[in-house]
């Protein structure tokens, strides 16, 4: 299958209206940080340039906000085409190319496998110390335990669901070719 029907199939988008226009570009709030900017990555993903879609900091930087999605004249949903991207990226084994998305994105689902369900602090403070940041933030984090803002992160025996989920989930995604 080519790159460009693999991300159609796992976006439900036709790449092809897209006519670059470049209107996602002009909105996206991320843009400046991006290698590609979101018209340049729809058009790569339409070349079937899957290594520079794939190994881009642009489809991790994007935070799914649907900006490019709004102000699209054809309807195409740039947000969701990113997303199969990352999906794809993921799948192929490829290190984000961000370390702190990468970073959040393993705590993300450690913290829920473990809970249940996210516990914000614990995620933060897993994420600052496997980044190596772990004190960059401690002003707040103490002004936040002082106001009782910080609740205590809940027993790991409530995730015990999630976790069966989980597993059925992963075990479902490998019985599915790419």
């Amino acid at each position: 299958m080519v790159f460009r029907d693999q991300i159609e199939a796992l976006s439900g988008q036709n790449l092809n209206l897209c006519f670059q226009c470049s209107k996602c570009s002009a909105g996206c709030p991320l843009a400046y940080e991006m290698d590609l900017k979101p018209a340049q990555v729809m058009h790569s993903i339409r070349l079937g340039r899957r290594d520079s879609v794939l190994n881009s900091r642009a489809i991790w930087l994007c935070v799914a906000c649907e900006t490019c999605t709004e102000r699209c004249p054809q309807g195409v949903d740039p947000a969701a085409a990113m997303n199969a991207a990352r999906l794809m990226a993921l799948r192929a084994g490829l290190e984000p190319g961000v370390r702190e998305v990468g970073v959040y994105y393993k705590g993300f689902v450690t913290n829920m496998r473990m809970n249940g369900k996210i516990h914000d602090a614990s995620l933060v403070a897993i994420n600052r110390l496997v980044s190596g940041r772990l004190f960059d933030e401690l002003p707040l984090a103490w002004k936040l335990l002082l106001r009782g803002r910080i609740k205590p992160p809940p027993l790991p025996l409530r995730g015990a669901r999630f976790r069966r989920m989980y597993r059925r989930a992963l075990a479902r995604e490998m019985d599915q070719p790419l």
